[in-house]
């Protein structure tokens, strides 16, 4: 049996490791129905697989930020994700309240 990892994806809608020579693996993102400090899980990837894609990929912000990292056991991974709550993507919803520095609501609440 191929070894395997658990992958945390901080990224809103997930993201498809497409490697040549392997079928797509679709990982979960931060829209999952169980998330960890922002992080969305998906267990058992074959680690090859993944690796290739992660030196494909590592000079990406994504990557080099951890928005999407593995680790090789299942509470490692949900520890890292804890540990990274703070980690910002970028691609957060704006706050309600005082979206950006200029703007206001319409209806001036």
């Amino acid at each position: 049996m191929a070894e395997v990892v658990t992958v945390g994806c901080k990224l809103p809608n997930g993201l498809v490791l497409d490697v040549e020579g392997s079928q797509p693996i679709v990982l979960n993102g931060a829209n999952s129905a169980t998330v960890i400090g922002g992080y969305g899980l998906t267990e058992n990837v074959d680690k090859a697989v993944f690796d290739k894609w992660l030196e494909q990929h590592k000079d990406q912000p994504y990557v080099k930020n951890e928005l999407v990292f593995a680790q090789a056991k299942t509470n490692s991974a949900e520890s890292k994700a804890k540990e990274n709550a703070d980690v910002k993507s970028g691609l957060e919803g704006l706050p309600q309240d005082n979206p950006a520095p200029g703007v206001t609501k319409s209806d001036g609440k």
